[in-house]
């Protein structure tokens, strides 16, 4: 259910929209106990702005959709801008995750950088897909920053496909990919990392899942020098200081935009 605090949250994250962003729902008439709730979700956000457009689909009847945009089950909420990335965001968005699906579609529609060029800048050695799924729990705040840098990550790079998923919503998921703790991320479906992931380990796991490995004889993929690690330690040092102060400038603006309104 919709609250007055998401409508309010809604209507100051979207006064400033710019370029259209799709909506893309998929619900499944079978064995989908929150699927009626997505799309309760999905409409609500859209009667929020017009640059803002609904697509609902089901995952069984409409094949071709599905195959199309790579759903493997429902509910799935998809954001999707005119560049034709997209996150997917697998379940029904509540509480915090509801304000993180917002946030996205924001950033999707404004053009938002998630982060600084350091942190951009190596994402263009990527050759190969690289898919980043990362669990979470919609009231679990310790959860939104590594959603976050996924959705971030996602949004930097045509080789990155992220989705936030809901824990609770799919226990099967839970039990395949032996989650005790969340958040939990996924790189490239068999590198595991629990709690916690910085943006420069973010950045090493996507290259070992992608099929770079660490070792002797290797070169950083930042600045070519020799390093054991995919990402030497002064590039690392300078990425991960960059991160922190681009994430410190936009809390800075971000309240200061709450002052004026």
């Amino acid at each position: 259910m919709i609250t007055e605090t998401d409508r309010s949250y809604m209507k100051d994250a979207f006064a400033q929209l710019r370029d259209p962003v799709r909506l893309v729902v998929f619900t499944s008439a079978l064995g989908c106990a929150s699927c009626q709730a997505a799309v309760e979700t999905a409409k609500a956000i859209r009667t929020q702005s017009p640059r803002i457009g609904l697509e609902p689909y089901d995952l069984t009847m409409d094949r071709d959709k599905t195959d199309q945009y790579g759903v493997q089950r429902a509910p799935c909420i998809i954001v999707q801008g005119g560049d034709g990335r997209l996150i997917k965001f697998y379940g029904t968005p509540k509480d915090v995750f509801f304000r993180v699906l917002v946030d996205c579609i924001a950033a999707v529609s404004t053009g938002k950088d998630w982060f600084p060029e350091e942190v951009r800048a190596p994402l263009a050695m990527l050759t190969s897909d690289v898919s980043i799924q990362v669990f979470v729990e919609n009231g679990c705040e310790a959860c939104r920053p590594v959603a976050e840098t996924a959705i971030g990550l996602g949004l930097s790079s045509n080789y990155i496909y992220a989705d936030v998923v809901i824990a609770e919503d799919f226990p099967d998921l839970m039990k395949k990919h032996l989650i005790g703790s969340l958040p939990k991320t996924v790189f490239g479906g068999n590198l595991h990392l629990d709690g916690h992931v910085t943006e420069i380990l973010f950045l090493e796991m996507i290259f070992q899942a992608e099929g770079l490995k660490p070792g002797l004889g290797k070169h950083c993929v930042v600045c070519g020098n020799p390093s054991s690690d995919v990402i030497c330690t002064t590039c690392k040092t300078k990425i991960q200081a960059e991160a922190v102060d681009h994430k410190l400038r936009s809390e800075k603006l971000g309240k200061s935009d709450s002052r004026r309104s």
